[in-house]
């Protein structure tokens, strides 16, 4: 377990909307700290796709059309 202090005001925030929601303090804030773990997550993986991208097209391999990929799988699959 976890024990944060948060400002007063965050703190302030946090109890208004969980008295106008009527949803406990410790969902919402547990709700907001996934939102922002989620987002930082997708965040990394949008950097490391572009060093990825980055890398791929200074090596100049050829990549290989989705209708190639589309089929490959289609018939990998037996659709």
């Amino acid at each position: 377990m976890l024990a944060i202090e948060l400002s007063a005001d965050v703190e302030e925030m946090f109890r208004t909307v969980s008295q106008k929601t009527g949803r406990p303090l410790d969902e919402l804030v547990q709700e907001a700290l996934d939102r922002f773990l989620e987002e930082w997550e997708d965040q990394r993986d949008a950097v490391e796709a572009q060093q990825l991208y980055r890398e791929f097209k200074e090596d100049g391999e050829q990549g290989i059309p989705w209708k190639d990929v589309k089929s490959s799988m289609d018939l990998k699959h037996g659709l």
